[in-house]
């Protein structure tokens, strides 16, 4: 995985890099294609801004989440993230099964239509 962190009116520190990379390597561990992400880390006020995208071939996914703490605005984008590619699976795991139900429903019906003509 390739992964670019950008911080933004604040001084970047290894251990907040270290953490990001955890975070989103335990993420995209599981996949079966190359990712890219971009991190963003902002201070803006009183808020730690954490905006990360990550590119999964045509998926692009993309989590915004602003906290006090930077490592929490760094874990809730990232379980954003973790809710969103969830989805995508179950959506196309959804969408492959009915296929492959509606081609069974199909050869049920002529062998029953085949059955009731012999009869």
């Amino acid at each position: 995985m390739q992964l670019a962190i950008t911080f933004r009116n604040f001084e970047a520190s290894e251990s907040l890099k270290d953490h990001t990379r955890e975070r989103l390597e335990r993420l995209v561990r599981n996949l079966d294609r190359a990712c890219t992400g971009h991190v963003v880390m902002g201070l803006e006020r009183h808020l730690h801004h954490a905006d990360v995208t990550l590119v999964i071939g045509p998926l692009v996914l993309r989590a915004k989440h602003a906290t006090p703490d930077m490592y929490a605005s760094v874990d809730s984008a990232v379980d954003c993230l973790e809710e969103q590619l969830r989805r995508e699976k179950d959506r196309n795991k959804h969408y492959h099964r009915r296929r492959w139900v509606h081609h069974q429903q199909e050869s049920f019906s002529v062998e029953e239509s085949s059955v009731d003509d012999a009869a």
